[in-house]
């Protein structure tokens, strides 16, 4: 492309770069070339029947076996390396690619021998390694090209060559662990499987993930040591800013068992039911069982508070509520524990004894948002900018929409402006004291961004709304805790009531729809009508 442009493109010419350069065109070469070696002896070879039987009893069809060039290494010891030194390369150069191991003074032998072969594509579809399995029980099952200087592991996803279309068609993407996992799921249609080439994804790989979705979901072995390895995995993707799901499989198989015995729907079906991170982190820390004790409540947070970072503010809302139910705590007390977690961040976090003291870790969840207050002080500054826009407030919100009495008091002499016919802003720092009047000044020293005012003023209103119901959730949820311990059960029933249908709003709007959205509104307005005294 830069040939056809008239483009030079700049090369750091040093001779050590380019001795890199050409000993990885070179390791990339003798990979295709093992790689098209053992795929014929598959194919053609006598040696290889055995092989052929062992993958059609797996079920996969001599598609699957192309789409994944699939091959096999004979019971020879120099075969694949009397086949490269016929090709011209150096038996150095097939030593550094992992393909054949040095035993002493000029001694070599092949290291894959009686196995069948998967090669590893990184995403442009070039071959950077391979994995050899064996056809009976022979350890090790599996063997890896070692790491090279071309080659790791912690940097390739496997089957994303194949799967990355599917993926942002989908936009998902589901993780597992082998490399059987994914070539099965994709014979049954599954085709945006990757695996992660061992038992803990990197945050390498989590990186690649991210230029394709954020949507992630893990699909690790039931056993011990994969759950322990999709634990580790979730914390890195979350860090990174995806949306994790864990899909448990029943009786302790493998994807590759479970989609081989029950079939693409119900697979779709695990898919569908697929825990969020900190639900099953919650279950994987509880273990189903209660936590009573203080030392096993900070046991459980110590494990989910790290998850919550990276998730958006409506995840972590839903996530710190889950945890507080989940260890039958307050709201208060979680979401203070929470935010001395984020105060602490990297370093240890410790005294559980605080976990019961709540009353000295409470953070006045009733004080107003930060983001709020920006908002509302925005709509303020238009609204000093041309008083007559108060109006257009008032309608679009039914009442003026500020909560703090700075606020309310500075938009009511907005009001009272209106009308008149020569507006000043000044005017309004007679009525006020040096306090205000400094907080005033700096207001009015903020830019507005745009010459549309309505249209400004209009979009900060819609922000209004749904901060102020996340707010009115927050003091719902202490509200039943006052009316829990007075025995107020009516009244728990009503803020129950209350918050069903704030929840209810707040799904519709996630949720993007506009029509459900607008009758809940409607059903909460009259809500709030039947309670006035």
């Amino acid at each position: 492309m830069a040939r056809r442009a008239g483009v030079r493109l700049p090369v750091d010419d040093t001779p050590a770069d380019a001795e890199r350069r050409r000993r990885g065109d070179r390791a990339r070469a003798i990979n295709k070339e093992a790689k098209d070696y053992y795929r014929r002896i598959l194919l053609k070879g006598n040696v290889a029947l055995e092989a052929r039987q062992y993958l059609g009893g797996r079920g996969l069809s001599a598609e699957t076996q192309e789409a994944f060039q699939l091959g096999y290494a004979p019971a020879e010891w120099r075969g694949l390396h009397n086949f490269l030194v016929q090709r011209g390369y150096r038996v150095e150069e097939a030593v550094e690619a992992g393909l054949v191991v040095k035993a002493g003074e000029q001694k070599y032998y092949d290291r894959f021998r009686s196995r069948v072969i998967i090669p590893i594509f990184d995403a442009a579809g070039r071959v950077v390694g391979f994995g050899g399995r064996v056809l009976d029980d022979t350890l090790p099952k599996y063997l890896n090209t070692p790491e090279t200087p071309w080659f790791s592991k912690g940097k390739i996803l496997y089957g994303l060559n194949q799967a990355r279309t599917a993926i942002k068609e989908k936009n998902n993407v589901v993780v597992m662990e082998g490399y059987m996992d994914v070539i099965a799921a994709y014979q049954h249609g599954v085709n945006n499987a990757v695996a992660s080439l061992g038992t803990s994804l990197t945050r390498e790989q989590g990186k690649l993930i991210l230029n394709y979705t954020r949507d992630v979901l893990i699909a690790f072995d039931a056993d011990e040591a994969g759950v322990a390895a999709s634990l580790r995995g979730m914390d890195i993707l979350s860090e990174l800013g995806c949306q994790v799901r864990i899909i448990t499989i029943p009786d302790g198989k493998d994807p590759d068992e479970f989609i081989q015995k029950n079939g693409t729907d119900a697979w779709e079906r695990l898919v569908a039911n697929a825990l969020p991170l900190v639900e099953y982190k919650i279950k994987q820390a509880t273990g189903g069982r209660s936590a009573i004790t203080v030392v096993d409540k900070t046991r459980v947070m110590q494990q989910v508070l790290p998850s919550l970072p990276g998730l958006s503010d409506i995840e972590r809302e839903d996530s710190l509520l889950l945890l507080a139910r989940a260890l039958n705590l307050s709201w208060e007390t979680v979401i203070s524990e929470y935010k001395r977690y984020q105060a602490n961040l990297g370093n240890k976090w410790s005294n559980p004894d605080n976990i019961v003291k709540t009353k000295h870790n409470i953070i006045d969840i009733k004080e107003k948002s930060s983001t709020r207050d920006i908002v509302e002080s925005s709509i303020l500054r238009l609204v000093l900018e041309e008083p007559a826009l108060g109006q257009t407030v008032i309608e679009k919100t039914g009442a003026e929409p500020f909560s703090k009495p700075f606020h309310r008091k500075v938009f009511k002499m907005c009001l009272e402006a209106a009308g008149k016919p020569e507006y000043c802003p000044a005017d309004i720092f007679n009525h006020l004291d040096p306090d205000e009047q400094k907080t005033l000044s700096v207001m009015l020293s903020g830019e507005i961004p745009g010459d549309n005012l309505v249209y400004i003023l209009e979009s900060y209103i819609d922000a209004i709304g749904p901060l102020a119901r996340r707010e009115r959730r927050e003091e719902i949820l202490l509200e039943i805790g006052d009316a829990r311990r007075a025995g107020d059960e009516q009244r728990c029933l009503q803020l129950l009531e209350e918050l069903k249908i704030l929840q209810n709003i707040r799904e519709a709007e996630k949720a993007k729809d506009n029509g459900r959205s607008a009758y809940l509104l409607q059903v909460y307005r009259h809500f709030l009508e039947l309670r006035k005294p």
